[in-house]
């Protein structure tokens, strides 16, 4: 086809197309379809709140007065508050000491406490959302060594007892404890003394037992140590012999030849209850150092040559029992103080130079069972109250210049065996009352100035073996029941009634077989 053939027929295509109905109308391009790129995001993800970081302690010190924990701070950011917490040894008891909500308020301060047991300690830290986490327990050094020792020195004495021992140097000393026991292994004891200073390095007291001794020494957290014991005892050397003060009971050196005064150390032995010093050289006077002798029951000075006045403080001596001064040269007026020694049963201050009268306090002696005045210058009356002796069995008061009659009364002392009163200036009768003693044995009147009648009872119904009336002024006498007594009349130490008013009496047997014969006799 030419060239212009086609353009031919494309106008008329398009004049056709005009002249026809509406050409459509062309569609607007379709857009290609780009696939939707979907960006995907990154979920988000809900983190639940975190629990704070633990806590540890950081140091636990404590000194005499307070106990600080101190701990680390924490790095958390919503930290709201530390709790601080503490149980004690293995108990299951949770105590809360302290709340603190300042991360930098790390410390807090105990008053009371004790670091002898084992206190735990933590904490437990809280977040502001309310999660919290315990750190590690943690404890302190545990006082566990008592105080150090100190050591008691050798017991003093000088008159009271004197404990010394070496001073503490702790810084944390308390006070020391002086603790007595009857026991070497201190069992038994008791604390005696507690001492709060250190310095305090003496303790006196009386020394009247045997004792073990210890010392405490505590600390003030109530520990304790404990030091040697000692045995308290001292030794005293009286006439070249060594004695305990506290352990003797009896000291006898009768009969040993001494000379001189008594050593005032005797006054030491606080414990002793038997001195006999009898039939020596001593001298002096009445040593005062035996006021001390509180548990002294039997005290013998006879046989010596001690002189001056007995003290009227000799009633100190409360434990006496037995009081024998007979044959020295003590003088001046018998003291009543004598009288007041209660627990006496014996008295003897015979062959002395004696003076004064014879109280009637006597009758406090209720214990007395011998009494011995014999040959000394004592004056007065024979007291009516010597009659309450209700166990008086030996009496003397012969040898002096004792005046009156012989009270009736005596004979209310039924337990008497033997009356002496010879050689006084006595006056009146023999009383009945005497001639009806029980146990009479023994009765010496003779050099008197007694008269009346010879009762018939002494020799008719008594059974004496001592009868003197000899040198008085008695009237009469019944020779029957003189020779019916079965006494040996021959026998003028024993049997005299010579010197008297009356005749003197018939030898009533020649015979000394006949008189052993017609005696057993009668006594049958």
């Amino acid at each position: 086809m030419t060239k212009h053939g086609f353009l031919f027929i494309l106008v008329v295509i398009v004049f056709w197309n005009c002249a026809g109905s509406p050409p459509e109308p062309i569609p607007e391009p379709i857009a290609e379809k780009i696939p939707e790129t979907i960006i995907q995001q990154e979920p988000i993800v809900f983190m639940p709140p975190l629990p704070p970081k633990p806590v540890s302690i950081r140091s636990i010190r404590y000194d005499l007065n307070s106990m600080t924990i101190q701990w680390r701070s924490s790095i958390d950011p919503d930290h709201k508050r530390y709790v601080l917490l503490r149980s004690m040894d293995d108990s299951s008891v949770v105590d809360t000491l302290s709340i603190k909500q300042n991360t930098r308020d790390t410390v807090h301060v105990l008053d009371r406490f004790d670091p002898t047991i084992v206190n735990w300690f933590w904490i437990l830290v809280e977040n502001e959302s309310g999660l919290s986490i315990e750190g590690e327990r943690s404890t302190h050094k545990l006082e566990t060594e008592p105080p150090e020792k100190t050591r008691l020195s050798d017991t003093e004495y000088d008159g009271l007892l004197k404990i010394r021992w070496m001073q503490n140097e702790n810084d944390d000393f308390s006070s020391y404890k002086v603790y007595q026991s009857p026991t070497a292994d201190m069992s038994n004891k008791i604390n005696l003394k507690t001492l709060d200073s250190k310095k305090d390095t003496l303790f006196v007291l009386p020394m009247d037992n045997v004792y073990y001794y210890q010392l405490g020494v505590k600390d003030h957290w109530g520990l304790e140590s404990f030091s040697n014991i000692i045995k308290a005892d001292h030794f005293v050397e009286v006439w070249n012999q060594e004695y305990s003060i506290l352990t003797t009971r009896e000291i006898d050196l009768s009969s040993m030849k001494l000379f001189g005064e008594i050593p005032r150390d005797l006054g030491l032995f606080q414990n002793l209850e038997v001195l006999r010093l009898q039939n020596n050289f001593l001298s002096g006077s009445f040593p005062e150092d035996f006021w001390k002798l509180k548990n002294l029951r039997l005290l013998n000075l006879s046989n010596n040559q001690f002189s001056g006045n007995i003290p009227s403080s000799i009633d100190q001596l409360t434990s006496l029992e037995e009081l024998w001064l007979s044959s020295n040269h003590f003088s001046g007026e018998l003291p009543y103080q004598l009288f007041m020694l209660g627990r006496l049963t014996h008295l003897n201050i015979s062959d002395n130079n004696l003076k004064g009268n014879l109280s009637e306090s006597i009758s406090r002696l209720v214990n007395l069972e011998y009494l011995n005045l014999w040959n000394n210058e004592i004056s007065g009356f024979i007291p009516l109250e010597i009659g309450d002796l209700s166990k008086l069995e030996f009496l003397s008061l012969s040898g002096n210049k004792i005046t009156g009659e012989i009270p009736p009364e005596l004979g209310n002392a039924k337990r008497l065996r033997s009356i002496a009163l010879f050689e006084n200036a006595l006056t009146g009768t023999i009383p009945t009352s005497i001639t009806s003693l029980p146990g009479l044995e023994y009765i010496g009147l003779f050099d008197n100035n007694l008269r009346g009648d010879v009762p018939d009872h002494l020799m008719n119904s008594l059974h004496l073996s001592y009868l003197r009336l000899n040198k008085n002024n008695f009237e009469s006498i019944d020779h029957g029941s003189m020779c019916a007594s079965g006494y040996d009349w021959n026998n003028f130490a024993y049997y005299d009634v010579s010197n008297n008013d009356f005749d003197d009496p018939p030898i009533c047997f020649h015979n000394s077989e006949m008189l052993r014969i017609r005696s057993s006799y009668i006594k049958k």
